[in-house]
C-alpha cells in the first residue's frame, strides 16, 4: 500500500510540475494570450451576464473554433475593443461582403451587447464548463495556494525519494552485517 500512494504522490507532483512548466512555457512564448492546455483555453467566470447557464466563479473551456463554424445560439468567447474577454451566446451572425461578425448578447442581460464582434476577435466556442473551479484556480494562484500546491508537493517528492534512498542503504548495510 505504501508503494502504491508513494507512486501516486509522485504522479500527482510530476503532474503538477508539469502543468506549472507548460503554463510558464505560454506565458513566456504567448504574451498577452489566454494559456491553452490541448487546444482547450481555461477561462474563469467573472459576472453574471450568463446566468443561470455560468455563474461567476465558473470555469469555462473554450476551444479556438473557425469563424465560419459558428453559429446562432452558440457561445463564444471574444475580445471586446477594450481588450476584455467576454463570453456572451451569438443572437445573429452577419456576413458582410465576405467579412464574418457576431451580434451577441449575455443570457442574463436585457439587450444586445453594443458592439457587433469582427471574426478577427473571436477566441473560441465554449466546450464544457466546471462549476466553482474558477474559484479553485483563484486560490491556487495566491502565494498561500502556490506554497500548498506546488513548493511543498515538490519539497515532499524529494524528500521521499531521498529517505526511501536512506533506507535501501540501511538496510543493504544491515543485510551485509547479518552475512558474516
Amino acid at each position: 500500500m505504501k508503494k502504491i500512494s508513494s507512486f501516486v504522490f509522485r504522479l500527482f507532483v510530476i503532474a503538477v510540475i508539469g502543468l506549472v512548466l507548460m503554463t510558464a512555457y505560454q506565458k513566456f512564448t504567448n504574451k498577452g494570450e489566454p494559456t491553452s492546455y490541448f487546444g482547450y483555453q481555461p477561462l474563469t467566470v467573472l459576472s453574471n451576464s450568463m446566468n443561470p447557464i455560468f455563474e461567476t466563479g465558473d470555469m469555462l473551456f473554450v476551444k479556438k473554433t473557425d469563424p465560419a463554424n459558428v453559429k446562432t445560439g452558440d457561445i463564444i468567447t471574444f475580445k471586446e475593443s477594450g481588450g476584455n474577454l467576454i463570453t456572451h451566446r451569438v443572437v445573429e451572425v452577419i456576413s458582410n461582403s465576405g467579412e464574418i461578425s457576431f451580434a451577441t448578447k449575455g443570457d442574463n442581460n436585457n439587450r444586445m451587447d453594443e458592439e457587433v464582434v469582427p471574426a478577427g476577435n473571436l477566441l473560441g466556442k465554449q466546450s464544457f464548463f466546471i462549476p466553482k473551479a474558477g474559484y479553485v484556480v483563484k486560490s491556487i494562484q495566491s502565494p498561500l495556494g502556490m506554497l500548498l500546491l506546488v513548493i511543498i508537493p515538490t519539497i515532499g517528492y524529494f524528500a521521499i525519494g531521498l529517505f526511501s534512498r536512506k533506507r535501501e542503504d540501511a538496510d543493504e548495510v544491515s543485510m551485509e552485517g547479518t552475512k558474516s
